[in-house]
């Protein structure tokens, strides 16, 4: 390398995301300069994703891109991809890093102490992996990632091979750096993590997300707060009670259903019934005054058929939920689910998906139209565009700049670059 100039690329989840800012942000204090693409002579940096079939095959075709462009020689790809299939990417002659050396891969890369090439060692055998993602010009919410691994073992699922057993950023860490981003600017900060609800389990005393929740606003009384997915069984009281008292802290749960089927939810490994879910999902209706309520739906595990399919279809149009995201099966190497007999074809799958989409859109417009007169707080994402706490994507004139938030009167609905929306008219 030439030059000490970097170009990075993250694929998949938010918790990606925000590791990937975190480490720009330490490749930039160590002198390195970021480009927006790599050429001859650039580091490339690559943080992989293998949450489904499509993803992996993603990130394998950006290495090989990031290797013509730059050489080989100069592309490290980390992340949960290379520690899924490491020997895919060291056959394209890529740097491989595996997970456990990610929170110490600026260092690694500026004084290229590269480790030994070959499988990488187990993902939670290294120290946890700072994530930040501070607001910008293009982005008006910040990412802090508070919680790493999973071992909740769904058939389904790669994530616990590909990141470990759950790991939590110490409260006091947690607090420090969220003071940190509202001391920048940020208006709101996204907490994340891949099991989010299993924060503060490893740690001594064993605090919960509520505990947390609360030195957080405690803290810094200017952001507000908002959880990303949590597992419905994992709401407890205090964490409801915070949310109905705390205006600072959003109205937005979204909480993984997967299947509205008893049989399937047991094949899945999903600790609860559809009932409970239900029960859980109205009660957060009532007890907080405006919630969106989202859910995730994985549709055509093996096993699934047209009754358990009419099961779940059922049961989500009974309750008040606000969005889904629907996913399709994807097997994923050294997963129970790829064992199990009785996987529908992709055309039921299909079909099954775009019924369940149907229904998401449905429910997404129907809340959208309960909030038209309202006085919405926003925080503005740039694009003209801002998200209000409810999760409501809201238009604005005149553009303010991303960051800024503001309260609007939500007018009609109106379709955005971005999907449905209302159109936010600025309030004093």
């Amino acid at each position: 390398m030439s030059a000490k100039r970097f170009c990075l690329h993250s694929l998949g989840c938010k918790v990606n995301q925000a590791e990937a800012a975190h480490l720009a942000d330490e490749l930039t204090a160590l002198g390195w300069t970021r480009v927006p693409e790599a050429r001859r002579g650039d580091l490339a940096v690559l943080l992989t994703c293998a949450v489904t079939a499509s993803a992996s095959r993603q990130s394998r075709q950006m290495a090989r891109r990031l290797a013509r462009v730059a050489g080989p020689e100069s592309v490290v790809a980390s992340g949960c991809g290379v520690q899924a299939e490491a020997q895919a990417y060291l056959a394209e002659g890529v740097i491989v890093v595996g997970r456990a050396e990610l929170a110490q891969l600026a260092r690694i890369i500026d004084r290229q102490a590269w480790p030994e090439q070959g499988p990488p060692p187990p993902p939670d055998a290294g120290a946890f992996c700072m994530g930040a993602l501070q607001p910008g010009e293009l982005r008006g919410r910040g990412l802090l990632k508070v919680q790493d691994g999973c071992n909740a073992g769904c058939a389904y699922c790669i994530v616990p091979a590909t990141r470990g057993r759950p790991r939590s950023l110490p409260l006091a860490q947690a607090v420090a750096a969220f003071r940190g981003m509202a001391q920048a600017g940020a208006q709101e900060i996204v907490l994340t993590g891949i099991h989010l609800g299993r924060w503060g389990l490893d740690l001594a005393g064993k605090p919960r997300l509520a505990e947390l929740l609360e030195a957080m606003l405690a803290a810094d009384d200017r952001p507000r707060l908002r959880l990303s997915s949590l597992e419905s069984h994992e709401i407890e009281p205090r964490l409801v009670q915070l949310a109905a008292a705390e205006p600072r802290l959003c109205p937005h749960f979204h909480l993984p259903l997967q299947s509205g089927d008893d049989r399937v939810l047991k094949a899945m490994g999903r600790p609860y019934s559809a009932a409970q879910y239900a029960q859980v999902v109205r009660d957060l209706a009532a007890a907080l005054p405006s919630p969106c309520l989202g859910a995730d739906v994985l549709v055509g595990l093996p096993g699934e058929d047209h009754a358990a399919h009419r099961q779940t279809l059922e049961l989500l149009e009974s309750l008040p939920i606000s969005y889904l995201h629907v996913f399709p099966y994807s097997p994923r190497p050294g997963t129970r689910a790829v064992e199990m007999p009785g996987r529908p074809s992709g055309h039921e799958v299909g079909q099954r998906a775009a019924v369940l989409r149907r229904l998401g859109q449905a429910k997404h417009l129907a809340f959208l139209r309960s909030r038209i007169g309202r006085r919405l707080e926003v925080v503005v994402e740039g694009g003209g565009l801002g998200r209000s706490a409810d999760y409501c994507l809201v238009t604005l004139e005149h553009g303010p700049p991303p960051g800024e938030r503001l309260s609007v009167l939500a007018g009609e609905l109106i379709e955005t670059p971005r999907g449905p929306g209302l159109r936010g008219q600025p309030v004093a």
